[in-house]
């Protein structure tokens, strides 16, 4: 195959100084690859002419960048999980293989068509792969883009997220929301409420274990006043690595709307501009276009979802 490398050269604990021996891998694997950073000024005119495969070597950011730009086409996209969170990967059962088992695994891979989301609103409109809403998660957005670390391992990155996310549920307070499932009134006074296309967020926050990207429907996850201790409770356990025997409330629907004022609200990793108005403003998400994913033939990685023929 031809394979376009994107590779974020900042992601993780630094792709450019495993860049050599990743195309090295793709080229045993007997695969064309030509490479092309995330920074590049020039990615939209090589995503242009992509190839077979798009291969990104980086966190769930990038892979989010290029599937803007590839919804609606049929070239596949496959993550290479160099980041910290890597939820993406995660979901698509990338994880618990190898580097060298994913690349080998492209050939006689399958496709799976995963829904790509749209918030639109007074500022516009962005285009979502995992997840967007208002509460606690903004809320640690702007925590970690406060709290300027230096350069970190992952496990110190991966224990940073999880102490900023215990302190952004305990100072996010309870906001009261008009909202709309569909035709279904959830309006109430949340911690949370997160429409989401993953199931993984942030520090690798499995907040709905059940969705499924392929599906065409959001779940949407509400975290009300009076259950704030679930979210504090969960972040506790996944710690210690101890089971929680529980599930945060969630509804699934077609299409949202989000109305707030002085609302902090967050498309997959971006903070929403805020609005300066008593109003606020009123945010549509809903799921209305496909980007093709390549799961790798590899009996290491479970086959998640919907899946379509082979490569």
């Amino acid at each position: 195959m031809r394979v376009l490398l994107i590779y974020n050269p900042t992601a993780g604990e630094g792709v450019r100084a495993q860049l050599r021996d990743l195309i090295d891998i793709i080229h045993d694997a007997g695969h064309e690859v030509r490479c092309r950073s995330s920074k590049d000024l020039r990615i939209a005119a090589a995503l242009a002419e992509p190839g077979d495969l798009v291969a990104v070597a980086g966190a769930d950011g990038t892979v989010v960048k290029v599937a803007r730009r590839l919804r609606g086409r049929k070239t596949p996209i496959t993550p290479l999980p160099l980041g910290t969170a890597n939820n993406i990967a995660t979901a698509l059962g990338l994880s618990s293989a190898s580097l060298e088992e994913q690349i080998a695994g492209w050939s006689g891979g399958r496709l799976i068509a995963l829904d790509v989301g749209l918030a639109r609103g007074s500022h516009g409109s962005r285009s979502f792969l995992e997840s967007c809403g208002a509460g606690f998660i903004p809320r640690l957005l702007t925590l970690a883009a406060n709290s300027d670390p230096p350069r970190l391992t992952s496990s110190v990155e991966e224990r940073l997220g999880s102490a900023l996310a215990r302190r952004a549920v305990r100072r996010s307070p309870a906001v009261e929301v008009r909202a709309v499932l569909d035709d279904r009134d959830i309006s109430g006074r949340y911690v949370l409420l997160e429409a989401m296309n993953f199931g993984w967020v942030g520090p690798n926050l499995d907040l709905a274990a059940d969705a499924d990207p392929a599906d065409g429907l959001l779940d949407v996850v509400l975290v009300g006043e009076s259950e704030r201790a679930l979210p504090a409770g969960y972040l506790e356990a996944r710690e210690e690595g101890a089971p929680w025997p529980h599930a945060f409330p969630t509804l699934r629907g077609r299409r949202s709307r989000i109305e707030h004022a002085e609302l902090g609200i967050h498309v997959d990793d971006k903070l929403w501009p805020a609005v300066a108005s008593e109003q606020g403003e009123t945010l549509d998400v809903s799921l209305h276009e496909s980007a093709w994913f390549l799961i790798p033939a590899q009996d290491a990685i479970a086959q998640p979802w919907a899946i379509a023929d082979s490569l």
